[in-house]
């Protein structure tokens, strides 16, 4: 499996551990359904350490949250897509291997998301404010930065 494969499949895993938690049915389907999501999800967690070495001081569960604040409190995914492959005339592509601030690193990385992007350095004019504009605290700033850094790995 590759990374973004391992990736991916974690997600997939936490998307559907989420829609059992929520979804109808009696008490022992769902926390059988619920057991074997957690397994799913362990599983798929173990893959993408395996596959994927994690830069120092970034672990399996800051990614996880990082992808949580991408798709919520950040507003990452308002330009940045979904999946991070940009939106025309507002972010820039995070899954690829094309970097314009920085080197691509979990420390640019973090730096870019802290500091921000104004608009005359932007690829497409549009300012990227500091820490997204969103008022995300620093360490969740370092939670987007691993998941974000993960995307492009």
């Amino acid at each position: 499996m590759s990374r973004k494969n391992a990736v991916m499949a974690l997600g997939m895993a936490l998307g559907m551990a989420a829609f059992v938690a929520c979804s109808g049915g009696d008490a022992g389907s769902q926390e059988a359904a619920s057991g074997a999501m957690a397994e799913g999800q362990e599983t798929a967690a173990a893959e993408v350490e395996q596959q994927m070495e994690l830069p120092e001081g970034v672990t399996m569960e800051m990614v996880n949250q990082g992808q949580e604040v991408y798709a919520g409190a950040g507003l990452c995914y308002v330009c940045h897509g979904a999946e991070g492959q940009g939106m025309p005339g507002l972010g820039a592509n995070l899954t690829d291997d094309e970097w314009v601030h920085g080197d691509g690193s979990f420390d640019a990385l973090v730096a870019t998301v802290m500091d921000g992007v104004d608009s005359g350095a932007s690829t497409t004019g549009t300012a990227m404010p500091p820490k997204g504009g969103s008022g995300i605290s620093d360490e969740q700033v370092r939670q987007v930065a691993a998941y974000v850094w993960t995307l492009s790995q």
